[in-house]
């Protein structure tokens, strides 16, 4: 039922450069607005540049060179990081994405990455900083979803990177470094590999097996709760979604539990692995990307991997309810009134809101593990893209504590989110005549933040939370140069570990 293991470049650190194919060079731009010449093996070559203003450094470019047998290397790829005063940590990262992109168009099968070019004026103050960024960026593009091709399909890019500086301290500082880059790498890449899988094999029944065998590797607690568990659970809103499919849901529970944990983070995940809309049915054009329904649970279960590699000392559980949501003559209908797991009864309105119903149910069971706080992700609703792009995620919740923690670890790792309000005045659109409430409206006005006061209605007083729309940063995001252009980004994860690990921290 598995793939095979999530693969990723072999790196090393070394302080002297090897014969490699590509030597990778990063190089600032003056304020006149031409390459700086550092003092490095290649300063005769970018004197030669600026002078002709060939290659001016300017963010974000690169340049590739044959050396025709000169040095170690047989090419060379300028990354140009534009002027020094204006970088910041997240320029680092996407001027390695930008390198990775054109390392794989010439097809570059080994390569050394020179991290002093990177020190600048700054000196050792930031070294570290700055090579960590710039591998994040180089490395997080290493990605392909090739599984489904009739013919074996190797990646075409960079098999071997070897990172170097003659600084015996950088490099001893940055090996670790470069292990945690590479670890939140493959927790991504299984994000995105969940993400992308087609909904005929990317069943719930899959997802479940291939939690299982994560969690071995990982050392995770794994429970898997079917449909008649759901049902002893009184789960009537998560059961509701799936009737309508011939395929059984699956509730996936996995768990990190250090010894000393004081603190319990549950990461709830959405996980329709097609939404059809049900009888509420979306149009055909591009209902193919539905099988991207999926992706909050993908997140989440990125997250614990990463988590547990980190060794966060939060005890971490992540709930992954896997369903499809599919027309047929047993499917929901508008207008059913369906009663959720804490009692509250909800009036169907649409169909096509399914992801807050099973999110419900499966938030109402959080509590069960006594969480310190609860997070949720979901592509819930096409609203927040109208609302905030592409360009971060929807975020909403019930305690500001919380949430300025869910903002600084999202900031700590460059990855943009915005808060929306959460008001209970928003819960008066929901109320329902012939229920406690409505999963949905009749109008567009505020959908965002209407599916999110929705859930709000099954944490329980006193739980802090916090919901995340990731319905456009989860899959297809294009300005992020370090992300693939289409398909799941693993965007998140490695926020949603760093908020683990702050929460930890807090009682070292």
């Amino acid at each position: 039922m598995s793939k095979a293991p999530v693969k990723v470049p072999n790196c090393s650190v070394k302080t002297a450069s090897p014969a490699v194919e590509v030597d990778v060079l990063p190089v600032f731009q003056d304020a006149s607005g031409k390459a700086v010449v550092a003092k490095n093996a290649y300063a005769k070559t970018l004197e030669r540049l600026r002078k002709s203003a060939a290659f001016t450094a300017k963010f974000p470019s690169t340049q590739f060179l044959r050396l025709a047998g000169k040095g170690k290397a047989e090419s060379l790829c300028l990354v140009a990081m534009g002027v020094e005063k204006e970088l910041a940590s997240d320029r680092i990262r996407s001027a390695g994405g930008h390198a990775w992109a054109r390392l794989v168009a010439e097809k570059a099968d080994s390569v050394a990455v020179h991290l002093d070019a990177l020190v600048g004026a700054s000196g050792e103050a930031s070294a570290l900083s700055r090579a960590t960024a710039f591998a994040e960026g180089l490395l997080y593009g290493a990605y392909q979803f090739n599984e489904h091709k009739s013919k074996p399909v190797d990646a075409a890019w960079p098999k071997t990177i070897t990172f170097v500086t003659k600084n015996a301290k950088l490099a001893k500082d940055f090996a670790p470094e470069l292990k945690l880059v590479l670890e939140a790498l493959r927790a991504m890449n299984v994000t995105r590999d969940w993400s992308n899988q087609p909904s005929n094999t990317g069943t719930p029944e899959y997802y479940a097996a291939e939690a299982k065998i994560f969690a071995k590797e990982y050392g995770l607690k794994c429970t898997i709760l079917g449909e008649a568990e759901a049902k002893r659970e009184k789960m009537g809103l998560f059961l509701a979604v799936g009737q309508g499919s011939e395929r059984e849901g699956k509730i996936v529970i996995l768990e990190h539990a250090p010894a000393k944990a004081k603190k319990t983070l549950v990461l709830v995940g959405k996980g329709v692995t097609f939404d059809s809309g049900g009888i509420s049915i979306k149009p055909s054009m591009r209902m193919e990307e539905m099988k991207h329904d999926m992706t909050g649970a993908a997140t989440c279960m990125g997250a614990i991997l990463l988590a547990a590699k980190l060794k966060v000392p939060t005890r971490v559980v992540a709930i992954l309810g896997f369903t499809e949501n599919m027309p047929s003559g047993t499917a929901i209908q508008p207008g059913n009134v369906v009663a959720a797991r804490n009692g509250k009864t909800v009036e169907i309105i649409n169909t096509d809101a399914e992801g807050r119903l099973i999110l419900a149910d499966l938030l109402d069971y959080a509590h069960e593990f006594k969480p310190s706080a609860i997070v949720n992700v979901a592509t819930l609703t096409g609203a927040v893209g109208v609302a905030l792009g592409k360009q971060c995620c929807g975020l909403m919740g019930n305690d500001e504590s919380f949430m300025s923690q869910v903002k600084a670890a999202a900031k700590s790792k460059d990855e943009k989110v915005w808060e929306l309000p959460c008001w209970d005045e928003y819960f008066e659109d929901m109320r329902s005549d012939t229920a406690d409430m409505r999963n949905s409206c009749n109008d567009s006005m505020g959908g965002t933040i209407r599916g999110g006061v929705f859930l709000k209605q099954f944490i329980r007083k006193g739980t802090p939370w916090v919901h995340m729309d990731i319905a456009y940063t989860g899959n297809g995001v294009t300005h992020i140069p370090y992300f693939p252009k289409k398909g799941g980004t693993g965007a998140h994860v490695r926020t949603l570990a760093a908020l683990a690990l702050e929460m930890g921290s807090d009682d070292a």
